[in-house]
């Protein structure tokens, strides 16, 4: 295979644009690497990151809507043909959506997420919105940061704000939107190498489980980074098919777009570019239209990314004592985390025993076939579709090991756990495959399977579904839920002063502060207090045991000045948590500084 690629890469027609593909790697390495300092990456990310993701994505849809046109008669007849298909796997998709409530489940990345959708959509600006006031009647954003997270996801949310309007539900309605897609995919590239009743049980165990559940009816980025996998899994497939230029273009700018979808996800450009040069051998010809020659080149704004994210270690959140992102010391504790997410029985994690049970025996299956495939001389070659789920299988294995070395990798975490989605994604797909070759001398496989999947649904799933423990215990969420409720009922405009984060306020269109900034901004509160911008300022404090009899007393960190007046308006307890807020009435002290509420 490597003669084969060397004698191609020496022919004399290719060697200009290789020596272009040359020049566009040096020049992207000497981009993201050497030209710019660390502290003017935020500018132009902030400045530049919109255009640049809006320019990926347009490209990306044009050349994939050339390969699809390229292929109408064959969609159009399989479309006819599959009416019943069809409607099968849209019930998948609405009982995914029916598994769990529409509302926010990671704290406070997705509001995070949702700000920087908003920021995008308001001011074609890259940033998370971080301050904002009513001015004249308009709601104006002041301040915004460049977040860690990758952003296609949040353009595409800010698409949908832009045709109409914003609102807090359209990050939803996108999750909603990717859910038969990614199903759909699941099917196809299943069915690549498999019969119709395999590929549905691939779709079947990815439906059952809670886990997908959770994450596409919540606002996370996490269902579009799965869904962006299965399509360049599904695009290596159609190319390794048949090489040309336009299925090469969009797999490689779906790469690109992959790579903004989640941090890891960088990672899958090694084996799409091992999937390039097959097809190159495949075509017996190189194969470099332009947009794959400036591909390298693509990829920079993600390596700036990166190293503003390495140097600015408060994006990192490390815990108390942890000192790096990634270490051996972190190994052991994530294998056991691993371990209780993928067997757990208790329906407390979003997972399911039975996807990982049988993938576990695929995984163990498949190492023993590719062992005999590997000892055979002469060896069969292998199809598209298994060298593209090989390719890409390879990937979520080198995802997975990364996580394990990271801090914040127990998927028995319920608030890590959708990290474990890439790898239920391979498991089904590998379990389908293995069903499909065992059946063939072993008949009574696939009905065994497919009772075992039953048996899992309503043994494991659907109770575990009812529960929702894995999403009701955010008691976080419910707190800021509760405060939400007692904000909606005052008559405003108001001030809300927040123990929290500040970015679900902002979002409702709320302006707030910190409480350690407004513990400094005594005088500048009172006078919009007294001159009517704010009709009341609403302070939230967390309550904490301050004596051996259980008395409450208010959290340090939370304690406003002492010439703040409180009127106390509502207090709950959210497990063993305290939420108390008061209503300012007054601030005492200096004249300027002096506000009687109205």
């Amino acid at each position: 295979m490597i003669a084969r690629l060397v004698t191609l890469l020496r022919e004399t027609a290719p060697r200009r644009r290789l020596l272009l593909a040359v020049v566009a790697g040096v020049s992207a390495f000497w981009l993201g690497f050497v030209a710019f300092q660390t502290s003017a990456l935020e500018r132009m990310l902030r400045f530049g990151g919109y255009f640049y993701i809006a320019t990926v994505f347009v490209m990306f849809s044009y050349f994939l809507g050339r390969v699809l046109l390229a292929r109408v008669s064959i969609w159009r007849g399989w479309l006819a043909h599959s009416r019943v298909l069809g409607a099968t796997l849209l019930f998948a998709a609405a009982f995914v959506l029916w598994s769990d409530a529409f509302k926010h489940k990671i704290l406070f990345d997705e509001y995070v997420l949702q700000g920087t959708a908003y920021q995008m959509h308001a001011t074609k600006e890259f940033g998370t919105l971080y301050r904002a006031y009513h001015i004249a009647g308009t709601w104006l954003p002041f301040d915004s940061f460049v977040d860690k997270r990758p952003y296609f996801f949040t353009f595409l949310v800010s698409l949908v704000h832009d045709f109409t309007g914003y609102r807090i539900a359209n990050i939803f309605l996108v999750n909603a939107a990717l859910t038969p897609i990614f199903l759909g995919l699941v099917y196809w590239i299943t069915r690549a190498f498999t019969s119709r009743g395999p590929a549905l049980l691939a779709v079947g165990l990815l439906a059952t489980l809670p886990l997908l559940g959770q994450n596409a009816t919540g606002a996370g980025m996490e269902l579009h980074n799965l869904t962006m996998l299965a399509l360049v899994t599904a695009l290596s497939v159609l190319y390794l098919r048949a090489p040309d230029e336009h299925r090469l273009v969009t797999l490689v700018l779906g790469t690109v777009l992959l790579s903004q979808s989640r941090y890891e996800s960088v990672i899958f450009v090694a084996p799409v570019v091992a999937i390039v040069l097959l097809g190159w051998i495949k075509a017996g010809r190189v194969l470099l239209p332009w947009p794959v020659i400036v591909g390298p080149l693509l990829l920079v704004p993600y390596v700036w990314h990166n190293r503003m994210l390495a140097a600015t270690p408060q994006h990192w959140q490390l815990l108390p004592g942890q000192t790096s992102r990634f270490g051996v010391d972190y190994l052991a504790s994530n294998l056991a985390g691993a371990w209780s997410f993928f067997f757990s029985f208790s329906g407390r994690l979003a997972n399911s025993w039975y996807l990982a049970a049988l993938g576990l025996v695929a995984v163990a299956w498949f190492i023993v076939r590719a062992w005999r495939w590997a000892r055979t001389v002469p060896r069969s070659p292998l199809a598209p579709g298994a060298i593209a789920l090989l390719g890409m299988g390879a990937g979520v294995v080198a995802n997975l090991v990364i996580l394990m070395f990271y801090y914040w990798s127990r998927l028995d975490d319920v608030i890590a756990s959708r990290f474990a989605l890439p790898t239920c994604f391979l498991l089904a797909i590998l379990a389908a495959v293995m069903v499909e070759q065992l059946k063939i001398r072993y008949r009574f496989v696939s009905p065994v399977v497919m009772a075992g999947l039953v048996v899992w649904l309503f043994v494991g799933a659907l109770p575990a579904m009812a529960r929702r423990l894995y999403t009701e215990e955010n008691v976080v969420m419910q707190e800021v839920e509760w405060e939400r409720s007692i904000i909606e009922v005052r008559t405003g405009p108001l001030l809300f002063i927040t123990n929290k984060s500040n970015l679900p306020l902002l979002l409702w269109r709320i302006p707030s502060l910190f409480n350690s900034t407004a513990r400094q901004r005594g005088a500048q509160i009172g006078y919009h207090l007294r001159e009517g911008t704010f009709r009341e300022v609403i302070v939230a404090q967390g309550l904490r045991p301050s004596s051996e009899r259980g008395e409450m007393g208010v959290d340090p960190q939370d304690l406003m000045p002492p010439e703040f007046q409180l009127e106390t308006i509502a207090e709950k307890r959210f497990g063993t948590r305290w939420s108390r807020l008061s209503r300012l009435v007054a601030i005492h002290g200096s004249p300027e500084a002096s506000a009687q509420a109205p």
